[in-house]
C-alpha cells in the first residue's frame, strides 16, 4: 500500500485527493493503521460529482442526492445519465508526504533520520550495508542542476541508492554515471510471509552479469562478449530499457511499432544471433523470455544489469 500511495502522489502531485473507492482494494486494517498514524487524512466528503463527459449543461459539477444508503449524482438533462454512488465514492483522503516517507523508511528498517533534502527529494536513512537511500517523486529531480551535489552534501562519502516511481533508461544511465544506483519503487517493495509489503533493498552486485556500452554497441554477458548486428542490438536495448520499468514486459505491438517486423520473427532472429555469439538455445530463450500472449522480457533482474554510455 505504501508503494501504491507513493505512485499516486508521483503521478498526481502531493496534494492529490484519493477516493475511498480507490483505497477499497486494500485491507481495512491497513487503511485504519495509516489513518491512526496520520499518513492518511480523511477530508470532508464530496458533495458534488463530475459532469457527464458529453454534457452541455454548463455546470462545473453535478449535485449529489442521498437515497437511503446509496447516493445519486444527478444529471439535470437526462435522468438516464444519473450515477449511483456508494458511500466510499464520496470519501476523500489526503496524504501527509513526510509521514509517508517515514513509514516507507521504517518498512525497510533503514537507520538514521528521515530528512527532506530538496523539493520532492528525501533522505530515508541507511541500509545495513552502508548505502544512503534517497526517495524522489520524479527521477528528473535527481538529475536537475545541483541535485546530486545536495545529496552528497547530506550523505557524505556513502554509496547512494535512489528510489523513484518511473525510471527511464536515459536517466538510469545518467545517475549511474554520477555514482547513484537507481531503483523503481515497485521493484523494491516485496511481500513478506505475513503478506505485508516492505521495502527490500539489496546492495547492487559488484560484478553485474550483463554490461551494455551504448556508444560502442557492446554487450558482455557473464564475461562473454555478444556481438549483435545493429538491428538486433537495437531490439535488445529495447528489452533492457523496458526491464527497468514497473511492467518489464516489452509488448508485441511495441516491438512491431519499433522494428516494423512481426514480433515472433524478429525475436527468433535475436535468439539466433545470441546463439551465434556462443549461447545455447536454452540460454538465449532464458535471456529473451517469452511472456505468453503479451510479449517478451529480459530474463535478468535489474540489479544484474549495468548500462554505460
Amino acid at each position: 500500500m505504501l508503494a501504491w500511495l507513493w505512485t499516486r502522489l508521483s503521478e498526481g502531485g502531493a496534494r492529490v485527493a484519493i477516493s475511498g473507492r480507490a483505497l477499497s482494494r486494500f485491507p481495512a486494517n491497513d487503511i485504519e493503521r495509516l489513518l491512526r498514524a496520520q499518513v492518511l487524512i480523511e477530508e470532508r466528503k464530496a458533495d458534488t460529482w463530475s459532469v457527464c463527459a458529453e454534457c452541455d449543461c454548463g455546470l462545473d459539477a453535478r449535485p449529489v442526492e442521498q437515497l437511503g444508503d446509496a447516493f445519486r449524482a444527478c444529471c439535470p438533462h437526462d435522468q438516464a445519465e444519473d450515477m449511483i454512488l456508494q458511500k466510499d465514492d464520496l470519501r476523500r483522503f489526503s496524504v501527509d508526504v513526510d509521514r509517508l516517507v517515514t513509514r516507507i523508511s521504517a518498512s525497510g528498517n533503514l537507520g538514521g533520520a528521515v530528512a527532506r533534502i530538496a523539493e520532492g527529494v528525501w533522505l530515508m536513512g541507511d541500509t545495513p550495508s552502508g548505502h544512503a537511500v534517497v526517495l524522489s517523486f520524479d527521477a528528473e529531480n535527481l538529475v536537475a542542476p545541483g541535485a546530486v551535489m545536495a545529496i552528497r552534501a547530506a550523505v557524505g562519502p556513502k554509496p547512494i541508492m535512489a528510489i523513484v516511481h518511473d525510471l527511464s533508461l536515459t536517466i538510469a544511465v545518467r545517475l549511474r554515471e554520477v555514482g547513484v544506483e537507481p531503483h523503481e519503487i515497485a521493484a523494491v517493495f516485496k511481500a513478506g510471509s505475513d503478506g505485508v509489503e516492505r521495502l527490500v533493498l539489496d546492495p547492487p552486485s559488484s560484478v553485474p552479469r550483463l554490461v551494455v556500452k551504448l556508444s560502442a554497441q557492446s554487450i558482455t554477458l557473464d564475461g562473454r562478449r555478444l556481438d549483435l548486428p545493429t538491428q538486433m542490438f537495437a531490439l535488445f536495448r529495447l528489452l533492457i530499457e523496458q526491464s527497468s520499468k514497473r511492467d518489464p514486459v516489452l509488448k508485441n505491438q511495441e516491438i512491431e511499432t519499433q522494428t516494423g517486423r512481426p514480433p515472433n520473427q524478429i525475436i527468433r532472429d535475436l535468439r539466433k544471433a545470441l546463439v551465434s555469439c556462443g549461447l545455447t538455445s536454452d540460454q538465449a530463450k532464458a535471456l529473451v523470455a517469452t511472456v505468453h500472449a503479451r510479449g517478451y522480457r529480459l530474463g535478468l533482474a535489474q540489479a544484474e544489469v549495468v548500462v554505460e554510455p
